[in-house]
Order: structure tokens, then sequence, then C-alpha cells
């Protein structure tokens, strides 16, 4: 049985791409599954994953990503979210490697939709076999 812990985590911060040059604003949700084996009920735990995973995202929010140096060159260059997905994966393992709790828990993916004011645009998933 597979079993996957889903943190989710938001972004407001602004773009600008080729098809549209004016900067403008979006609300960026991103989900990140853990995946593990059950210890105590649980694969980890859900509020400290978001909290560490949540500090990673504080240097973007409410700025324009294409110039915000945190980020990577290409990323910075388009900020899509398949772009942001990939940039996110290498920091989230990372954070989660430092969490001593989460010695049997892998990253299973790294989704990042982009919402406008009349929904939901779409997403780009990053995912890794198990």
């Amino acid at each position: 049985m597979k079993l996957e812990l889903v943190v989710n985590l938001s972004l407001k911060a602004s773009h600008s791409l080729e098809e549209r040059e004016t900067p403008h604003e979006h609300l960026w949700d991103i989900q990140v599954g853990l995946q593990g084996t059950l210890n105590k009920g649980r694969v980890l735990s859900l509020t400290q994953a978001q909290e560490r995973f949540a500090v990673l995202l504080t240097p973007l929010q409410n700025t324009l990503l294409n110039n915000n140096k945190y980020l990577d060159s290409s990323t910075r260059q388009n900020p899509t979210c398949e772009n942001l997905a990939i940039f996110l994966v290498e920091r989230l393992q990372n954070a989660l490697s430092q969490m001593p709790e989460s010695k049997n828990v892998t990253l299973s993916f790294v989704e990042v939709g982009l919402w406008e004011k009349e929904g939901k645009l779409g997403s780009a998933r990053v995912s890794f076999k198990s």
C-alpha cells in the first residue's frame, strides 16, 4: 500500500511572461506529496511539515518573481508553474531531510498551481517514483 501525506501551501506573487508582459498577480497553490509508512498513525507531522516548508516561500511572498534574487536565473526569467515546481524540489528535499522524524519519508511530488480571479488555470507536477 502506498500512502501519501499532502502538504498544502500558498504563495501570492506577481510575474510577467512573454504572452503577458505586464506584471500581474496570482495566487499560487503548492502541494507537496510525502510518502512513507505510518508511525503513530501518521506519515509525518502535518503541522511541522507545513511550517518547515512555508519558510521556503517567505522570500517569494508578495514579490515580482521576475526580479526576486532568491530564485535562480532561469526561474526568474520564466517564472512559470513548471519552473517554480522544479526550483522548489531541492529546497523541499533539504528541508525534509532536516526533520529528524522524516528518516523513512520521501518526497513523492511537488505540484504548483496557478489561480486567477476566474479560478484555477492549471498546474505543473514534478513526480518521483517510489
